[in-house]
């Protein structure tokens, strides 16, 4: 099953949250670099947490929803033969 929005919804991130790669990032560096010294703070903003964790939240049911639908197909498919 596909959806003209799944691209969209594949584009949000999967992995663990954000926060943990930029600190991981500023420590490896001893946190020299400015840029991701900001990224890492504005990391830590609980607008930035909130929207992460429901675009993570989104993209898993949607993915859900999708394989749910292609069940559903592939039975319809099987009991009309």
């Amino acid at each position: 099953m596909s959806s003209p929005k799944e691209p969209w919804a594949e584009g949000f991130d999967a992995g663990p949250p954000m926060r943990e790669s930029l600190g991981r990032l500023v420590d490896s560096n001893g946190g020299r670099d400015e840029a991701e010294n900001d990224y890492f703070e504005s990391s830590n903003d609980p607008q930035f947490v909130a929207i992460e964790t429901a675009q993570r939240r989104f993209r898993g049911q949607f993915r859900r929803r999708l394989r749910h639908l292609d069940a559903e197909k592939r039975a319809r498919d099987t009991d009309e033969v």
